[in-house]
This record gives structure tokens, C-alpha cells and sequence, in this order.
């Protein structure tokens, strides 16, 4: 049963480093996915970390069922069945058509031409890839693409240059509660979510100090979500069209991948 704990926060963070140093055999699935609560220049922070060298853990993208419709998040999480999410791509909130490209599983599900991608391989290597804007191109090498941004580092520097990357609306400048993914140089993935109103560059900054090498940002404001194991700690205020999800056993990840996509529209004849 999923546990909405919106308004508590957990004072006890998981030891993140320690548990990410145990690469056993039962050690690597239980503790290949874990999560803290902690202050980051001053200001509290939730992470989601990672460890992409075990090859049991998946990354994925859930979308709702058809592309061009919300969901809440209860019922795409109870559809993914995660043992991590938060949100994923920014969206439309009027044709609820996300502005990135998405790929789950090797196929492009989604087309959307904008933003820096998140992208995984099938042996689960990061990349943050810049496609050309509004132009299909080929994501064969990866098993997950995910278009968001803007970029907010690169090689361990912060790197924000939102206009370049087709940004264009102001509110993408504005404070508000954060959403980022980043890689460390270890290829552990951080998931972040900061509930305070920040800008673009504090979250920079925070992802530079939590240690990853490269990030962008996700989704923020009224999509702000956090789950992990079973435990909705950051509720959305609104409905979402896409999550970004883990999985600490592929297994687990095969059981629901056919219902991460969503379910294409045929016209009639």
C-alpha cells in the first residue's frame, strides 16, 4: 500500500555512501537503490541514489496511458510499481503533450524536439545528449531517453544557458520547488527533489556539491514529486503525464515494462 507523507519529514537519512559501497551478491539488490534527507547549502534536499554498475537496476519512464492526457501520480505509480520515482518531463498543462522525447525500453514513444535528454544505454551508462531542436533523430544505442532540462552542469562546472536550449517562457527562471537528475563520475544516478522554491543556478550549485558531474533539471513546481519504497513523501498538486522511475531488480522491471508506454491512438477508417 502506497503512504502519502506530504507533510512529515523523515529526520533520519539513509547512509546513502555506505550502502551504495556494498556491491555483494544480496547486498547489491537490497541496497542498490536508497534514499536521504539532508541539508545542502542550508536547504533541505531529497535524494534518490543509484548505483548504475549493478547491472540488476533498470531506469525507466512511466507515461499515462495515452499521450495527451494526465494521470495522478497514484495511478501511474500503481501501474510501474517503482522502488523509486519522481517526476519526469515538463508538460503542457493544456494539451498535456510532454515538450521531450521519450524512449522506454528502446522505443520512441514519444516525440518532442526539445531540451537536453537524459539517456541510458542497455549497459547502463549516462549521457546528456542535446538532440537539434524539432528534428527527429535516432536513439538506438539507448534503452531510456528522457528530453527535459535545461542543463545544469557539465563536466563538475555549472553550465546554464536555458535560451539556447529553447527555453523560452520566464517562469523557468523563477523560484520554485526543484526537480534534477545528475550522474557522478562513479555512475551513480541522484534523483533530487527540493521542495523550498530555489532557482535554476542554487540548483546547480546543489547538485555540484552532492557530487554529480553532469545534471539537468526535471520538471518542478506543482509536478514536484518524491517517492521511494512504497512512501509518497512529495505529493503533486496537480496531475502528471510522465514519471521517471528505478528499479533495484530487473525482474521487477520486466513485469511492468509493457505498461510504462502508453497505449497508441488508431484512427478510425
Amino acid at each position: 500500500m502506497l503512504t502519502p507523507v506530504a507533510h512529515k519529514e523523515q529526520g533520519t537519512a539513509i547512509a546513502a555512501s555506505k550502502s551504495l559501497g556494498r556491491i555483494g551478491a544480496k547486498a547489491s539488490v537490497v541496497h542498490s537503490v536508497v534514499a536521504s534527507y539532508r541539508k545542502v547549502l542550508g536547504i533541505p534536499v531529497r535524494v534518490i541514489w543509484v548505483d548504475l554498475n549493478n547491472p540488476q537496476v533498470r531506469v525507466g519512464v512511466v507515461t499515462a496511458r495515452h499521450i495527451g492526457m494526465a494521470e495522478s501520480i497514484w495511478e501511474l505509480l500503481a501501474r510501474a510499481r517503482p522502488t523509486a520515482a519522481v517526476t519526469g518531463t515538463y508538460f503542457s498543462t493544456r494539451s498535456k503533450i510532454p515538450i521531450g522525447d521519450i524512449v522506454i525500453e528502446g522505443e520512441r514513444v514519444h516525440f518532442g524536439g526539445l531540451g537536453i535528454a537524459l539517456c541510458i544505454t542497455y549497459d547502463n551508462q549516462v549521457r546528456f545528449v542535446r538532440p537539434p531542436r524539432h528534428r527527429q533523430v535516432s536513439w538506438s544505442e539507448y534503452r531510456v531517453v528522457l528530453g527535459a532540462g535545461p542543463r545544469l552542469l557539465q563536466a563538475g562546472r555549472v553550465a546554464l544557458y536555458p535560451p539556447g536550449e529553447g527555453f523560452r517562457d520566464p517562469r523557468v527562471y523563477a523560484a520554485v520547488p526543484r526537480t534534477a537528475v545528475g550522474v557522478t563520475r562513479h555512475n551513480k544516478l541522484l534523483m533530487v527533489v527540493v521542495t523550498r522554491p530555489v532557482c535554476l543556478r542554487t540548483l546547480a550549485k546543489i547538485m555540484q556539491q552532492l557530487g554529480a558531474s553532469d545534471a539537468i533539471a526535471l520538471d518542478g513546481g506543482s509536478s514536484t514529486s518524491f517517492y521511494y519504497r512504497r512512501t509518497l513523501s512529495v505529493v503533486p498538486r496537480r496531475k502528471l503525464t510522465n514519471l521517471l522511475v528505478v528499479y533495484e531488480r530487473s525482474d521487477d522491471y520486466e513485469r511492468v515494462v509493457s505498461r510504462l508506454k502508453p497505449v497508441r491512438r488508431y484512427a478510425r477508417r
